[in-house]
């Protein structure tokens, strides 16, 4: 089976990057910027790599470099950026003393332009970093991932290319086009369970204006996912459908879509899994004085068989911040009902910022169907006009439906930042995770950190 590896993606973005930059960097009067980005400090870890076994305690010496040119003009906007994190340890008890690591690296560009009636954006990054480093988090391309909670020794190279073009904006007719690629790669995971993989996805949806305030459409979906494993797995899904979105006097909103879904999975040429059937969307959301109220109700199918989920959500816009409350029940196709929630809430004022969040929803990978639980909790302070402090606190589950128990993930964190000078600020803080696997000894790391870094800004 022929792969596209990231080596071959980093190279598309390269190569795509040089297209775009071209041309958005000719403009005249565009009033391009440039930002450059340096930190450098130690590290002191009793578990740095998150180990089950680890070495001892490390002292580590990280610097962290960034560049970054945007461009802005009245049609559209362009970004490219370089990152890298280098790293240098003594040793520990059993490595070897003064190794230098370039533990994190990346690239990334996009570019948008908006027309008298459409609009395009194309974007690409290209990540690679020590599976431990935290970096991807719990999701990819907006998907929770379970393997991110886990993950022990090993390099993650994750490449995103994706190219979106919407027109007839404003018109009787439009058309929204959307193309991405996704590939993973690990180099030296001792978890088995971590297989490359190559996923593309391609949507098209067709917009018709009844009247001023009726859309229909017709909308169609196809996912591939190839797995580099022993017997050549890759899995399908596709969708055919169209519906219908209409607002009342009142604002009150209604949406509603049917669709012909299909699934299939494949091992080589043979099929072992293969489903399909109607699905059903259906959508109210009503503006109120204070925020928003909406439900929807859904029924789909996709490679772990078919889900059907339904939801209330309500939202409040608050004088200092926000609120959003949800809760659903989900039902996985041959298993029990389960509820899903929804919190979010934010708070600035002149004491601090607060941000609090909950989500459980389900998620499909590697064709099994997961109920995902994620939290979190942060605080940001001044202390006087040259200094801050914050803590964070990140919560992460992932458990098969049909389980009791799942894996886990918990963060937390606090900082210290004052202000040396005009241009140079110093960070101290103290980090703290905690791994819990399903049928494995738990993991933990403690790590305490300082640094000093500053941005240069500058203009072409």
């Amino acid at each position: 089976m022929k792969k596209t590896r990231p080596g071959q993606l980093k190279t598309a973005a390269l190569a795509l990057a040089a297209m775009i930059a071209s041309p958005v960097l000719a403009q005249d009067g565009t009033g391009i910027r440039g930002n450059l980005s340096f930190s450098t400090g130690l590290e002191v870890s009793d578990n740095p790599d998150l180990v089950t076994v680890p070495d001892g305690t490390t002292l580590t010496s990280v610097t962290n470099l960034g560049f970054s040119v945007t461009s802005e003009t009245r049609v559209d906007r362009f970004r490219f950026s370089l990152g890298a994190g280098i790293e240098g340890d003594d040793g520990g008890a059993s490595t070897e003393a003064d190794a230098l690591d370039i533990r994190r690296s990346n690239i990334a560009l996009s570019y948008a332009r908006d027309g008298a009636n459409s609009r395009l954006s194309l974007s690409a990054r290209y990540d690679e970093a020590d599976l431990d480093d935290d970096v991807f988090g719990f999701f990819v391309d907006g998907v929770f991932d379970p393997d991110a909670l886990i993950v022990e020794g090993g390099t993650r190279q994750l490449t995103r290319l994706s190219a979106d073009f919407s027109t007839g904006i404003d018109a009787p007719f439009g058309v929204d086009l959307s193309f991405g690629l996704t590939s993973n790669s690990y180099v030296d995971a001792s978890d088995p369970d971590l297989k490359d993989s190559d996923s593309r996805r391609i949507s098209a949806t067709a917009r018709f204006s009844i009247n001023p305030a009726t859309t229909a459409r017709l909308t169609t979906n196809y996912v591939k996912t190839e797995i580099d494993d022993l017997v050549d797995t890759s899995r399908t899904s596709q969708s055919i459908g169209t519906g219908v979105t209409t607002q009342t006097r009142t604002g009150l909103e209604l949406s509603a879509d049917i669709s012909i879904d299909s699934a299939e999975t494949l091992n080589g040429s043979t099929v072992t899994n293969e489903s399909d059937g109607l699905g059903l969307s259906f959508g109210v959301l009503q503006p109120r004085p204070d925020g928003t109220l909406a439900a929807s109700l859904s029924s789909r199918i996709d490679n772990s068989g078919r889900r059907t989920s339904a939801s209330v959500t309500r939202s409040f816009d608050l004088p200092t911040g926000g609120l959003t409350l949800s809760l659903g029940v989900v039902d996985q196709e041959d298993e029990d009902l389960e509820f899903t929630t929804q919190l979010g809430y934010t708070r600035e004022a002149a004491g601090g910022t607060l941000t609090a969040n909950l989500v459980q929803s389900p998620s499909t990978s590697d064709g099994d169907a997961f109920l995902n639980t994620s939290a979190g909790l942060g605080f940001e302070a001044p202390i006087n006009s040259i200094s801050s402090w914050s803590a964070d606190f990140s919560y992460g589950s992932a458990a098969q439906f049909g389980e009791e128990d799942g894996d886990e993930r918990t963060a937390a964190g606090i900082r210290y930042t004052r202000d040396l000078n005009e241009d140079w600020a110093l960070n101290a803080g103290l980090r703290h995770v905690r791994i819990t696997e399903d049928g494995a000894d738990k993991r933990t790391s403690n790590t305490l950190f300082l640094n000093v870094g500053r941005d240069f800004s500058f203009g072409f």
